[in-house]
C-alpha cells in the first residue's frame, strides 16, 4: 500500500512540474511572438517612411511651373486615420535630370484585410506603387490608414493643391502600421508615423 501511495505522489509530482514546465514554455513562446510581431512593425514602418520620404522630396523635382506635377489626390472616409480620410490614388511626376524623361510614380491604396486592432474590427490595407506604368513595390506591410496632405507656410492645409499650387510650401505623408502577428501578449499593435518633405518644384 505505501508503495502505491509512494508512486501515486510521485506521478502527481511528476505531472504538477511537466504542467508547469508547459506553461512556462507557452509563455515564453507567446512573448515572443509578440516580440516578433512588435519589431515586424516597427520594422516595416522604418522602411516604409524611408521610401515614401523619398519619393514625396522628388515631387516635381525639374518640372516647369507650367507642367502638371501632380493628380487631384482621391480619398475616401477613414475616422481610424488622424486627416479623417485615407488615400486612395495620387500620381505625381518629376525628372531625374533637368531636361530629362518625365517619370510618373502612382500610389493606388487597395483594401488587403480585416483585422482586430485595439479591440476594434478594422479595415487594413496595402500601398501598390507603379513608375511609369510599371508595378515597382508597395508596403511591404499592412496599413491602417494613409494619407499625404499639402502644406502652406503656416503647416495649414492647401484645399484644392491642383490649383493652389503656388501656395504648397511642404508635404505631410500620415501612416500607420499594424503589426502582423498579435496576440494576447502583445502591448504594441499598431505604430502611427508622419513624414514632412519641403516642396520644391521646378529645382
Amino acid at each position: 500500500m505505501a508503495f502505491l501511495y509512494d508512486n501515486l505522489v510521485a506521478t502527481l509530482i511528476a505531472t504538477t512540474v511537466v504542467l508547469v514546465l508547459i506553461s512556462v514554455q507557452m509563455r515564453a513562446t507567446s512573448a515572443n511572438v509578440a516580440q516578433v510581431g512588435k519589431s515586424a512593425a516597427l520594422g516595416g514602418a522604418e522602411t516604409f517612411a524611408t521610401w515614401v520620404e523619398q519619393d514625396l522630396e522628388a515631387m516635381g523635382r525639374h518640372i516647369s511651373v507650367s507642367e502638371t506635377v501632380f493628380s487631384s489626390p482621391v480619398r475616401r472616409a477613414n475616422a481610424n486615420s488622424p486627416t479623417g480620410e485615407v488615400l486612395e490614388g495620387l500620381t505625381f511626376y518629376y525628372q531625374k535630370t533637368k531636361g530629362g524623361p518625365k517619370t510618373s510614380v502612382t500610389y493606388d491604396l487597395v483594401e488587403a484585410d480585416t483585422q482586430t486592432v485595439e479591440g476594434e474590427k478594422r479595415v487594413l490595407y496595402q500601398l501598390s506603387r507603379s513608375k511609369d506604368g510599371i508595378e515597382t513595390g508597395g508596403s511591404p506591410v499592412t496599413l491602417g490608414y494613409f494619407d499625404v496632405r499639402f502644406l502652406n507656410r503656416t503647416a495649414g492645409e492647401v484645399t484644392n493643391p491642383t490649383a493652389n499650387r503656388g501656395k504648397i510650401e511642404a508635404i505631410r505623408a500620415h501612416f500607420s502600421v499594424v503589426s502582423p502577428i498579435q496576440n494576447d501578449e502583445t502591448k504594441l499593435e499598431e505604430v502611427h508615423r508622419m513624414v514632412v518633405v519641403p516642396y520644391n518644384p521646378a529645382l
